[in-house]
């Protein structure tokens, strides 16, 4: 595979987004063509980023501000903030659903796709959600933790197909997780308990698929390779689309806008 554009991989530090990048690199992405952001170094260019980019990965990491969702932090819950992330994703998700990029979601990358799109979250599963299943296990990185399931309005998309082929197992570490989901994404599958654990976007233009669990520590499972594959497939259709419409365009050309991008809502910031 000859990637022309970069993959853009963004997370608060390097130790989010190791095991995504060595991930990408199992399933054929080039080592040069892989741009991790890391929000502890500082203000990112999301524009100059999304000019360069292809496809766009939201590794897992800490959480989202509530102020996102119009929520303040619930007493006795311990929130891991990372205030420079979230302005850095929110930029970089308004220039990726412009462009049409390739957008996967891991872990908090799938929440942060919830909110950017509508919807919002669980500030803490223990608290909020009686009866929930184990989502919390940190080591090691690959136990499967429990099973996600496909539901029925998952079942007509690519992503459901593949983890309905055979019973899906996952890791899981997240103390929250989608409450309600955006309207224009897809409910793909659950866990046990019913918490949504995978979504795609109701789109023909813009590839959107996220997932609740680590599959980029999984990547010895086919079923769970096969989603990193499924986004390396659909940054290449979407070069191929790209350069069908203008095979003489730059590949770092800027993208055009077609709407306003949404903004974070106001006092995010100041709130962290």
């Amino acid at each position: 595979m000859a990637l022309t554009d970069k993959v853009v991989v963004a997370a608060h530090e390097r130790r989010e987004a190791a095991a995504v990048l060595e991930a990408l690199r199992l399933v054929g992405v080039a080592g040069e063509r892989l741009l991790p952001l890391y929000s502890e170094d500082g203000p990112v260019d999301a524009a100059a980023a999304v000019a360069q980019a292809a496809g766009l990965v939201l590794a897992g990491g800490g959480d989202l501000n509530p102020a996102y969702y119009g929520e303040k932090p619930l007493p006795g819950v311990q929130i891991s903030l990372q205030p420079g992330r979230d302005e850095m994703e929110w930029a970089l998700l308004a220039g990726a659903r412009d462009a049409h990029l390739p957008v996967w979601g891991i872990c908090r990358g799938m929440q942060v796709l919830n909110v950017f799109l509508g919807g919002n979250l669980w500030q803490d599963l223990p608290i909020q959600v009686a009866g929930s299943v184990m989502h919390q296990m940190a080591h090691p990185r690959d136990a499967l933790v429990h099973r996600v399931e496909v539901v029925p309005a998952g079942r007509g998309t690519g992503l459901g197909q593949l983890l309905g082929r055979e019973t899906a197992l996952v890791n899981s570490r997240h103390h929250q997780g989608v409450r309600r989901l955006a309207e224009d994404l897809i409910p793909v599958a659950t866990a046990p308990d019913g918490l949504l654990e995978a979504a795609v976007l109701r789109s023909d233009e813009w590839w959107v698929e996220a997932v609740e669990w680590h599959p980029e520590n999984l990547m010895p499972m086919p079923q769970q390779r096969a989603l990193a594959h499924r986004f390396v497939d659909a940054v290449e259709a979407h070069l191929r689309r790209k350069h069908a419409l203008d095979p003489h365009a730059e590949p770092n050309a800027e993208p055009t806008h077609h709407e306003p991008s949404p903004q974070p809502p106001a006092g995010a910031v100041a709130g962290q």
